[in-house]
């Protein structure tokens, strides 16, 4: 056997066991993540550490064909330039795990809660890999990246300590069946100052009068009067006559 031959098995055997070796980490890595991260939801473990895994597998070949190459710079050149390109054409896919990570560790927000960011608020209904959904006033689903809670501040309603109220309001002149509805209608015009989703505690009709108790968790205690301007405002809107006492 030549020196040259002997060399280049023992370059083959050295990025097999480059390869096998990086495998090997990446499982057992695999397994550990994936039991330390479980507390931050089972998926995102899984789907963390299953990253983790096919990065050594990437640099456990690299370091191979580096072994098996005569020329180590340009390969590691080339693997380099390989990289950078997938970083720039996948930085919003990046951007948005890394927004998982934050979400995930940080929990601003949990599902349910109601949260306003931007000129958006609305109910989380899922925490996903890439974005967020939620469901607003209006019953429209809304999509929102990951990355987007990076730059924005959040509001979380649902965290602070709220101002409950119970307030009487008497209507006049309304059909009972056409109460609830109504009533309805302009608890949504001030659901973003709530905290949680108003309760009708009763209604009672007396004569051509229709009572109504209402149970209101305010977020601001600051704007307790501002709210109840406004809900008596949106009936007026609705052409309701209403005392509130």
């Amino acid at each position: 056997m030549t020196p040259e031959e002997y060399s280049l098995m023992i370059r083959i055997i050295l990025a097999v066991l480059s390869i096998i070796l990086s495998i090997f980490l990446g499982s057992g890595l695999r397994k550990i993540i994936t039991k330390n991260l479980s507390k931050f939801g089972q998926a995102f473990a899984s789907k963390f550490a299953e990253v983790l895994r096919y990065f050594l597998i990437i640099l456990g070949a690299v370091i191979a064909f580096s072994i098996l190459s005569l020329d180590i710079v340009v390969l590691t050149g080339v693997s380099i330039g390989i990289f950078i390109f997938v970083l720039i054409s996948m930085r919003d896919i990046f951007s948005n795990y890394a927004g998982e990570i934050y979400l995930r560790v940080r929990r601003p927000f949990g599902e349910g809660d109601f949260i306003k960011i931007g000129k958006i608020s609305g109910r989380i209904l899922s925490i996903n890999s890439q974005d967020v959904e939620i469901v607003s006033l209006e019953g429209e689903k809304i999509i929102i990246p990951n990355q987007f809670f990076l730059k924005h501040p959040v509001i979380n309603k649902s965290s602070t300590i709220p101002t409950s109220i119970e307030l009487k309001i008497v209507f006049k002149g309304l059909e009972l069946d056409k109460t609830e509805e109504t009533i309805m209608e302009a608890l949504n015009e001030i659901r973003p100052e709530l905290f949680e989703d108003p309760r009708i505690i009763s209604i009672n009709q007396t004569d051509d009068r229709i009572e109504v108790d209402l149970l209101l968790h305010i977020v601001n205690q600051r704007k307790m009067k501002w709210v109840v301007n406004k809900l008596s405002s949106e009936f007026h809107k609705r052409g309701v006559e209403i005392e509130i006492e």
